[in-house]
């Protein structure tokens, strides 16, 4: 190889190393922007949750400790008007099982937003309540067996969120008459598995949707949580939720 073909061969080895360099230097890049917006995705995501969590809080504070009173004070007050007028008697009683209903609707509302038992007694409670309340109003027939876990409140509301979601989906698509809900632990993971013998859907298709049956509200707080889910679902074979929660 003379001078020339060196010195050309020698320039486009410098060329490569360079747009090598270059290659290198935009793939970083890419991997480091993509990194910086899945954590501010994840930061957005975790602000938004929170904010909604919150502001469930705030409602059921005023339904709770100011509405829920308040009505209670109207309802003495009516009770207690002395009138011998039967229409007027008649009215008392209507006004007074009118209130009794709005109040007892309050009490759910609230309980739907933020049960008192999660509060007071933690997950596994709370899923027992929810599921014996659905056993009277829905035909499907829930079984829940758990391990006794300690999990933090912050989590624990997480985790009851997702349940309950799934367990609408099922109520509201699956044509299931039997589903099972499990908790326990294993090697530092949380694991919630919950299947139902319903007809079952095409992943890929809800996938699509924008609502996903759910899905959507499901994944984001695992990602909260920093865990993964794993959906198994065929037509006419039921569906099977599976979550790993590293342990918290």
């Amino acid at each position: 190889m003379d001078s020339h073909e060196t010195k050309i061969y020698t320039a486009i080895l410098i060329a490569a190393g360079i747009l090598g360099i270059i290659v290198v230097y935009f793939i970083i890049t890419i991997i480091r922007n993509q990194r910086r917006h899945l954590k501010l995705q994840e930061a957005n995501l975790l602000v938004e949750i929170t904010t909604l969590e919150n502001e469930r809080r705030r409602i059921v504070s005023d339904l709770h400790d100011e509405l829920g009173p308040l009505l209670s004070v109207v309802k003495f007050q009516i009770t207690s008007l002395e009138t011998r007028v039967e229409e007027d008697l008649e009215l008392i009683e209507n006004a007074s099982r009118s209130l009794d209903d709005i109040l007892q609707r309050i009490r759910e509302i609230c309980n739907q937003l933020m049960p008192q038992i999660l509060i007071r007694k933690g997950l596994l409670m709370a899923i027992k309540e929810f599921i014996s309340d659905l056993d009277n109003k829905t035909r499907i027939k829930m079984k829940f067996t758990f391990e006794d876990i300690d999990v933090p409140a912050e989590a624990a509301v997480h985790l009851y969120r997702m349940i309950q979601e799934i367990v609408q989906n099922a109520i509201k698509h699956s044509g299931a008459d039997h589903m099972n809900i499990d908790v326990s632990s294993k090697a530092n993971k949380l694991i919630i598995m919950a299947s139902d013998n319903g007809k079952g859907f095409s992943t890929e298709e809800v996938a699509k949707t924008s609502n996903g049956y759910g899905l959507k509200n499901i994944l984001s707080r695992v990602d909260i949580l920093h865990g993964e889910m794993y959906l198994a679902s065929e037509l006419n074979k039921g569906t099977t939720y599976t979550i790993e929660i590293p342990y918290i």
